[in-house]
């Protein structure tokens, strides 16, 4: 337990601003899911989207070199 009493604890809920939506949605899980998700996906998309590219691109052919 708290240590606080109910009437307590809906006074501090209360006192939240009415456009506390940050406060609400960092307790949902799915938030907590969807950030880690980001997170981890995200760095590896970049990357691998990078590769495509570079190995999409006409090779170089150095000059002098005859293949």
């Amino acid at each position: 337990m708290s240590g606080r009493t109910r009437q307590q604890d809906e006074q501090v809920r209360q006192s939240w601003p009415a456009g506390s939506v940050w406060a609400r949605a960092v307790r949902r899980p799915w938030t907590v899911v969807c950030v880690v998700a980001a997170v981890v996906v995200g760095p590896a998309a970049a990357t691998a989207s990078a590769l495509d590219r570079a190995n999409a691109a006409p090779p170089l052919h150095a000059p002098g070199v005859s293949s």
